[in-house]
């Protein structure tokens, strides 16, 4: 897979352009967004061959048709979710978000197609979403590492079939995709056998699998859109002949407070994944909402990511379902996480901690730790811990490659090796004792 990274300042110059003609920074990165998000439906073949009228009424009819392909997509056009609907655009504003995209087509090639980069790309252009919502999306090494830790090992227990998994904070939904693509094609150990992977069925099965909720609507809707096309595209089929039926569980809501939304109906999930915000609730209303939904662990200068966590252990697992999150270590060294660390966290089965502090994440510039627990009281006296010596000694070509990183996994290999050597070990003891 290649993608082609642009430099921020290129988003970030076109962004300024377009919003001397919109007026504002969030409407122009909408529009510059939309745009592109057309334009990786209709380079990939997921439009209808029928080529829509350019310019911004153009824009507005291909939403329209990308909308009708599924209810899914419907938010696309509600002028509540993009200002295209709502607000005019000058033609030569128009012009510098064509040529933008001419120039730079969607920034993936043939081997990915399943809207990655979209992802990032919304991410870099909208300050709304980076500096009001703390949107970092989750770099796919991070990724396939937590749901190794967490939905693969619920899958051996629960079974592939019936695996169930939730991304309560999903961006643009880089974590949620990673979770379609294992539910889809099942790791092969462990319970069960892995079901077929390119049919419509385990593409409806995985659909079924996973499910992302978002506060910011539009990208719930561009998860839901990525979904959608990674199963078209997998089908080598347009968008509009996908099944309208199958299931798309993605939502815009308030993950911490929403609990009128059926996705985070309690006990739901064997397996619960996040990067969940770091920051600390802006609005002093909300902040104070939250404080008294989550009196166990938002105490003081809260960071989100406490919260969060109190979400996924204490209301969305099921009993003794997985839930891992990579977070900021802010809760170990400030005083709002003494609650967090020596009454909360206590009463949960923890797992694996993960030193990441070390290793370099594009985009995060807070230390971090990933923390791995199961929904139950602990069990056992053993929690495996990767503790760190030291960082990079310089910015890695490929991240997914840097030594600190390549160090994380090799000892979660090394464990989680051992773990199935013991397990097949006591496996085969039991099969061979009479008493059992």
């Amino acid at each position: 897979m290649t993608t082609r990274t642009l430099p921020a300042a290129a988003y970030e110059k076109l962004t300024a352009s377009v919003a001397r003609d919109t007026g504002d920074r969030r409407g122009a990165a909408l529009w510059i967004h939309a745009a592109g998000l057309v334009r990786h439906a209709q380079e990939h073949g997921l439009l209808p061959d029928s080529s829509p009228a350019p310019g911004a009424d153009g824009l507005r009819k291909s939403l329209e048709i990308l909308a009708s392909c599924h209810p899914a997509l419907a938010a696309l056009t509600d002028p509540r979710v993009l200002p295209v609907w709502s607000q005019m655009l000058g033609e030569t504003a128009w012009e510098s978000i064509n040529t933008f995209w001419e120039r730079h087509p969607t920034l993936e090639d043939e081997h990915r197609i399943d809207g990655y980069a979209l992802g990032d790309t919304y991410q870099l252009l909208s300050d709304d979403a980076r500096k009001g919502r703390a949107l970092c999306q989750t770099p796919p090494w991070i990724a396939r590492l937590l749901l190794r830790l967490s939905l693969e090992p619920a899958m051996d227990e629960w079974g592939p079939t019936s695996t169930r998994m939730i991304d309560p904070a999903c961006g643009t939904g880089h974590i949620v995709m990673a979770a379609f693509h294992m539910a889809r094609v099942p790791p092969i150990h462990g319970r069960g056998s892995a079901p077929a992977a390119h049919g419509r069925q385990a593409l409806e099965r995985a659909l079924a699998a996973v499910t992302g909720i978002d506060l910011d609507p539009y990208a719930a809707a561009l998860t839901a859109y990525r979904l959608l096309a990674s199963c078209a595209t997998i089908l080598r089929t347009p968008l509009e002949r996908l099944p309208s039926s199958w299931p798309v569980n993605v939502a815009a809501a308030d993950s911490l407070l929403a609990r009128d939304e059926p996705l985070l109906a309690a006990g739901t999930y064997h397996a619960c994944v996040a990067n969940p915000p770091y920051i600390t609730p802006k609005d002093p209303v909300v902040r104070d909402r939250v404080r008294a939904a989550y009196p166990q662990v938002a105490s003081g200068k809260y960071s989100l990511a406490l919260p969060f966590t109190a979400l996924m252990l204490d209301h969305l697992a099921v009993p003794g379902g997985f839930v891992a999150q990579l977070t900021s270590n802010s809760f170990m060294k400030r005083e709002f996480g003494r609650r967090y660390v020596t009454e909360f966290l206590p009463r949960f089965d923890a797992r694996w901690i993960i030193d990441t502090s070390g290793a370099y994440i594009p985009g995060h510039g807070t230390p971090t730790c990933i923390l791995v627990h199961r929904a139950r009281p602990p069990v056992g006296d053993t929690v495996t811990v990767i503790r760190g010596n030291r960082g990079e000694p310089h910015v890695p070509e490929d991240p997914a490659r840097g030594l600190v990183w390549r160090a994380i996994e090799d000892a979660v290999d090394s464990r989680l090796a051992w773990d199935r050597f013991q397990a097949g070990a006591d496996l085969a003891r039991r099969d061979g004792d009479p008493t059992h």
